[in-house]
């Protein structure tokens, strides 16, 4: 069979995890020359080959930013790679039909904690890197609760944690001690991210946040003011244990932490529980989740809550003037507020909050709206 290169995903993290690794292990045989970052090894097939990196990093050397355009990148990595395997067939992977299966990568040993936090800062100004995940973490602590970091140290500033992933790190390895961690969690909470993505990969329960319901089934303007497709359903359908979405600031995630902590899974079907109530589960438990592949149901003493994950094709209506009024007003209270320009210091977009706040997908980047 003729040799393979596969190159470089030099795109967002999520979507190597979610998209290009699936693709990678499906496709590739013993013998082939896999592209990507080595300090992500422990998620390909084999050890990535460093000289078809080492154009991505020079491109982008702080990391992938979407501002810098790619340019001539993919050409280039085609050129080194025909010099260096000049019989090889070169593959770089693009959207197709095809859902591959999950890769089975090879999980370190767990490192246990209670909840694992996945904070999200990038270099470049975007909506999700203003959510406070410190505040959120001595909450959690307070409770008693050991917490984990995952990523890397530039995107958890600041944020006090028992346990960081890159200390768990080995020498020229930057993941090992994410999936340390998310294999040992009893939770994992992130945004929909690559972290969030990996923590589906391994089965770890998770929480994914989002600003408000139904924000996990929709595009939500994240950043210079285009609307990007939420993957919850991806995470959902991955997670063989638990996935659940979680909509506001800390105190609503705390308060889903500590369900999923306290939750009984059942695997469906979810239709013979939905008129039940909660007392009627094996062993009385204080919360019970139901969960199918693209659905899960939350039972509670107070009710029952059927979380979908199908895409919402609906026309979201536009805020009313008190509404319009309330946003506004958190805004000039947030001390990321730019009086001199009407800016959120945190969201990345030109727009000003007159008119962030009279929009039906804009959100608050630190969830107060």
């Amino acid at each position: 069979m003729t040799q393979r290169v596969f190159l470089p995903w030099f795109g967002h993290f999520g979507d190597l995890v979610r998209d290009v690794l699936p693709w990678i292990w499906a496709k590739s045989q013993p013998g082939d020359i896999i592209g990507g970052n080595p300090l992500h090894g422990p998620l390909y097939p084999a050890a990535p080959e460093p000289r078809l990196w080492a154009p991505v990093a020079a491109h982008y050397p702080t990391g992938y930013d979407y501002h810098v355009r790619p340019e001539a990148l993919e050409e280039r990595l085609r050129a080194v790679a025909q010099d260096l395997w000049p019989r090889a067939d070169i593959l770089a992977w693009a959207p197709d039909s095809e859902r591959y299966p999950k890769p089975p990568i090879l999980l370190p040993d767990p490192h246990p904690v209670d909840v694992v936090l996945a904070p999200r800062a990038k270099p470049y100004a975007d909506a999700k890197n203003g959510w406070p995940w410190a505040e959120l973490a001595r909450s959690c602590r307070e409770r008693g609760w050991i917490v984990g970091l995952a990523g890397s140290r530039a995107e958890s500033a600041n944020v006090p944690a028992n346990v960081a992933a890159w200390d768990l790190d080995p020498a020229g390895d930057a993941v090992t001690g994410t999936l340390r961690l998310l294999h040992g969690a009893r939770v994992v909470v992130s945004l929909d991210s690559g972290i969030g993505h990996l923590a589906s990969l391994v089965d770890a329960p998770q929480v994914v946040v989002y600003p408000q319901r139904g924000d996990e089934r929709r595009s939500v303007v994240l950043r210079d003011g285009h609307p990007v497709a939420m993957r919850f359903a991806d995470m959902h359908r991955w997670n063989q244990r638990l996935c659940l979405p979680a909509w506001g600031g800390p105190s609503e995630v705390l308060a889903a932490i500590d369900e999923v902590l306290r939750a009984q899974v059942l695997n469906g079907p979810i239709d013979a529980w939905k008129g039940r109530h909660l007392a009627d589960v094996p062993g009385r438990p204080a919360i019970a989740v139901i969960r199918e592949a693209d659905r899960s149901l939350v039972m509670r003493p107070g009710g029952n809550d059927l979380i979908e994950t199908t895409p919402l094709d609906d026309r979201l209506e536009a805020p009313s003037p008190g509404e319009i009024e309330h946003r506004a007003a958190l805004c000039r209270s947030c001390p990321h507020y730019r009086s001199g320009n009407d800016q959120c210091g945190l969201c990345g977009c030109a727009f000003v909050v007159a008119e962030r706040t009279r929009s039906a997908v804009a959100r608050c980047p630190g969830g107060r709206w």
